[in-house]
């Protein structure tokens, strides 16, 4: 079964008789790529989720978000849930700024005795993963700050204990605010959840406020994960099995749930994972923060060149848009054009290194 399946299986038995688990943090995790904006604010919680089941509410929820019928059918099972229909979800805070590259967006869901602060993962946007690809070469995006904030705020207005977690991008905004908060509010965090979100800096895993975390800290991705082993990540990690391929294993809906508490867990990631991370780490690292910034400037000025804001826009007259990548690609400066050329030819030339490697290790 997926989290739709969980849901509908298990959602009779309240948190109160059975603790938050992995399981429940994707369901949130999932939960917060709705579009919450302009139904719920940013004050103390007045909505139940199952007073958001009406056919206009979940309309506009599920608008604009990548499974829209997975998401309509998971709103409805939480509507009716024990378990989840009672929580209530607040203090929404979203911040959308095209100047600086912010695509960011949170809200906490509590019950009694319990509150999860969760951030969301990269929308459906260009510029959502623009973001993304910008932590190739800043040591701080700006959506990781607001986290932050966002995190000692709502600890200053609650005095429950704390979850924090989120998926894909939602997980590594997750890492920040809870490695960079104070110390009397970590020590309020029982949990911190990762669901397959990319990594940081190296030596971001040698600081002390990771390592005052780190045993808190579940990191999930699907065994075929790409985008959780992007840039430099904790080797300690659960491998759910998932039920897509290549990118769609992203997809937490694909994901498998063992039981009331549990995903189902694999021994290891595929051996086209462990390629990917060796291959994409030595890419990475074979570039300092300059040639990342224009490498990752150059891509998206080509993909911008499509017109697509939105990465579902690519499904429509593709012809046209691949046109307009080409046309932008052709104006870019020469030495940009080179290193889009040159920068592919490395990579692939990377990847076949890292596969023999792998195969000699097996050998």
């Amino acid at each position: 079964m997926n989290i739709i399946g969980y849901v509908q299986t298990y959602g009779d038995t309240p948190f109160s008789e059975r603790p938050l688990n992995e399981v429940d943090s994707l369901v949130f995790s999932e939960l917060s790529y709705l579009n919450y904006s302009g139904i719920v604010r940013y004050t103390s919680p007045k909505f139940k989720l199952g007073e958001l089941s009406s056919e206009e509410y979940i309309s506009r929820l599920t608008e604009d978000t990548f499974f829209p019928k997975s998401n309509r059918k998971l709103l409805e099972a939480v509507a009716l849930s024990r378990r989840f229909g009672g929580v209530k979800v607040g203090y929404f805070r979203e911040r959308n700024d095209e100047s600086r590259e912010i695509r960011f967006a949170a809200m906490t869901f509590f019950w009694e005795g319990g509150a999860y602060v969760c951030y969301r993962g990269t929308d459906v946007t260009i510029l959502g993963w623009k973001e993304d690809f910008n932590m190739a070469f800043r040591t701080r995006i700006p959506s990781q700050k607001i986290a932050e904030e966002y995190l000692l705020d709502v600890a200053s207005k609650t005095d429950v204990p704390l979850v924090v977690g989120g998926h894909s991008k939602g997980g590594n905004l997750t890492l920040y605010a809870c490695i960079n908060a104070p110390a009397e509010v970590r020590e309020r965090i029982t949990d911190i959840y990762n669901h397959d979100g990319p990594g940081f800096r190296e030596s971001v895993f040698e600081t002390e406020g990771y390592k005052a975390i780190a045993d808190r800290v579940h990191k999930t991705i699907p065994h075929d994960s790409l985008i959780g082993i992007l840039l430099h990540h904790s080797d300690s990690y659960k491998v759910v099995l998932s039920r897509s391929v290549l990118i769609g294993q992203h997809n937490a809906f694909a994901w498998g749930v063992e039981d009331e508490k549990s995903f189902t867990e694999l021994p290891e990631t595929t051996g086209n994972s462990k390629l990917m991370d060796t291959t994409l780490r030595n890419w990475i690292d074979g570039m300092n923060d300059s040639e990342r910034r224009k490498f990752v400037n150059a891509l998206f000025t080509v993909i911008e060149g499509s017109g697509a804001k939105k990465v579902p826009e690519f499904t429509t007259d593709g012809l046209r848009k691949l046109r307009g990548m080409r046309e932008a690609f052709r104006s870019l400066p020469d030495d940009e054009k080179e290193m889009m050329r040159t920068g592919g030819k490395d990579l692939m030339k990377i990847w076949v290194r890292s596969l023999f490697r792998i195969r000699d290790d097996r050998d």
